[in-house]
């Protein structure tokens, strides 16, 4: 395990050093106003292209960023109540960028939602001739991956959430089959395949595909968890030990610091005890492995017995999220919720036992965090139907309880209030659809 970590460290220190050699900084400043009244809007979210950082307005309706050297950004401010803005900035050679943005309020919305005693999921996207097989966000888009048949002959597709598709792109062979797609902490979308990494963009309305090497992709941008004011918090988790820990490099600091370490006490002993489970012949193995990998005795051991496949061993669930400028780390494993300050100070831990129902099978180990609304949601299935829990990230209390309408969801994602799946009835001829409900 210390080599590993030593090597996430030194790659970390490598990024941190091209970081520092990134050329001139341009300031995008800006205001965000109603577009009637006037008023100064407050927690709108703001994000720009070439900024892996989503940034809200201050109480006067302010924002301020500091971008890499470009000629055209993006811009899209998004708020709850109000109607998304996106627009292109030119920067004309000036080092600063002034923008005022107004915001138009969604007063329209008490009249075109009906009054349902049952809500009824809103259908984005439904073809009759492919089916979506995930989707992620750009923006005020959606990138689609599809397939007629199977994922081995998959499409992109670049949409808006009126349905309408502006642009294609059809995989090479070489590519492998696709998998699903990842969103990475600089705010691209990447889709895994078999044998590639493919780093999804956008120009205007065109969908532009590079690769990314598949070892730059598990070193530098798959650990990675958040990032916070020139902060990366990255891990170094491996799926088959029951201990991990989290770090943070500061982009002017050369040295990663340890922020928490997450370990399943109960699941570390029976770990460590297969060693002492194996015939001397085997343990004679697992030293002999132990010595050629340089790690230890009990790692190699646990995996020549398949105790990391067997029933008894959890893969560790404790995620990490920045959540309104505070980093909150969810420890299922000790019952602990953990934030800390901006300076990675330890601000305070509280006791959450929302992943303990009933019946333990019904939490499925999986957040989600709506990023513009900074709400935590936590997935459970229960009689065939799934359910969303909203959790307080400050008291670690569930909320509210809703209820998704269809009950073999797939993809689930969360985004300004609403949740996004995909989803195919069972038994039925129709091809895989993306729906929306309204979390309410």
């Amino acid at each position: 395990m210390s080599k590993y970590t030593f090597l996430l460290i030194s790659i970390f220190l490598l990024s941190a050093s091209l970081l520092k050699s990134q050329g001139k900084k341009v300031v995008v400043k800006g205001m965000v106003k109603e577009e009637k009244s006037g008023e100064t809007i407050e927690g709108a979210t703001v994000r720009l292209s070439g900024s892996p950082f989503i940034i809200t307005t201050n109480k006067k309706g302010e924002f301020i960023l500091n971008l890499p050297e470009k000629i055209i950004y993006t811009i899209m401010v998004s708020h709850i109540s109000y109607v998304t803005y996106v627009k292109e900035l030119k920067r004309e050679q000036k080092d600063t960028i002034s923008v005022l943005v107004t915001l138009q309020y969604k007063s329209n919305l008490l009249d075109t939602i009906p009054i349902l005693s049952k809500q009824v999921p809103e259908t984005l996207i439904g073809k009759t001739n492919y089916s979506i097989y995930d989707f992620d966000f750009y923006e005020d888009k959606l990138i689609l991956l599809t397939a007629e048949n199977s994922l081995e002959k998959a499409q992109l597709q670049l949409a808006n959430y009126e349905g309408k598709i502006f642009s294609y792109y059809k995989l090479p062979k070489n590519s492998g089959t696709a998998k699903k797609f990842f969103h990475d902490y600089q705010g691209y979308t990447e889709l895994l395949c078999k044998d590639t990494v493919l780093r999804l963009d956008v120009f205007n309305t065109e969908l532009i595909v590079g690769s990314v090497p598949r070892k730059h992709f598990d070193s530098y941008l798959k650990p990675v968890s958040d990032t916070l004011q020139g902060n990366l918090y990255y891990s170094n988790q491996w799926d088959k030990y029951p201990s991990f820990n989290y770090y943070y490099l500061k982009e002017n600091d050369s040295v990663s610091r340890v922020l928490n370490t997450i370990t399943n006490e109960d699941l570390m002993k029976l770990y460590n005890f297969e060693y002492y489970f194996l015939p001397s012949g085997m343990q004679l193995e697992a030293r002999r492995l132990a010595d050629y990998y340089k790690t230890d005795k009990h790692i190699t051991a646990a995996l020549l017995s398949g105790f990391t496949q067997s029933m008894f061993y959890e893969p560790l669930y404790a995620p990490l999220f920045v959540i309104s400028d505070t980093i909150c780390i969810f420890n299922h494993h000790n019952d602990f919720l953990y934030h800390y300050s901006k300076q990675n100070k330890l601000i305070d831990s509280v006791k959450i036992d929302y992943h303990h129902p009933k019946n333990w099978r019904e939490w499925k180990k999986q957040l989600f965090v709506d990023e513009p609304q900074n709400k935590v949601y936590a997935f459970f299935s229960k009689d065939g139907h799934h359910y969303l829990k909203q959790i307080n990230h400050q008291s670690g209390k569930e909320v509210l309880t809703y209820k998704l309408q269809h009950h073999s969801a797939e993809k689930i994602k969360i985004k300004d209030g609403y949740v996004y799946y995909v989803y195919r009835p069972f038994g039925s001829t129709q091809e895989r659809f993306l729906y929306r409900e309204k979390i309410q």
